[in-house]
């Protein structure tokens, strides 16, 4: 589960952003995602629906879209883009091969965001 092992000048990663459902994207998703960048190379951040409904509680039988767990990930986004620099530099990422390129990539676990020590905010009127 690592990305390619040699020794390198850790990357930066910057322009950080959620893919807000809707166009081309919507079919593809299941989990909420953050895109960014390591210089010139995409890379994406799976954050888990499974562990979202852990973290915060929710019944399984209540129905959250992606749309609403979207925007619960974009209002911690700060918290987020912490969990991903750390995976992102200890190679905790797998390489994706999509469309004809190759973009490293990552899940965010329930595991991640207990241990990251962030806290989390959700508001009821995200899960209405």
């Amino acid at each position: 589960m690592s990305g390619n092992g040699r020794q390198r000048d850790p990357i930066k990663l910057s322009m950080f952003s959620v893919v807000l459902e809707g166009g081309d994207t919507a079919p593809l998703l299941d989990d909420p995602l953050i895109r960014c960048q390591a210089g010139e190379q995409l890379v994406l951040a799976y954050v888990s629906r499974t562990a979202l409904m852990n973290y915060f509680h929710i019944p399984g039988d209540m129905q959250i879209t992606l749309q609403q767990w979207s925007l619960v990930v974009d209002r911690n986004l700060e918290a987020f883009k912490r969990i991903i620099e750390g995976k992102f530099e200890r190679d905790e990422w797998e390489m994706e091969e999509r469309l004809g390129q190759s973009y490293p990539r990552m899940l965010i676990t329930l595991d991640d965001m207990q241990r990251s020590g962030e806290q989390f905010m959700a508001e009821g009127s995200d899960f209405r």
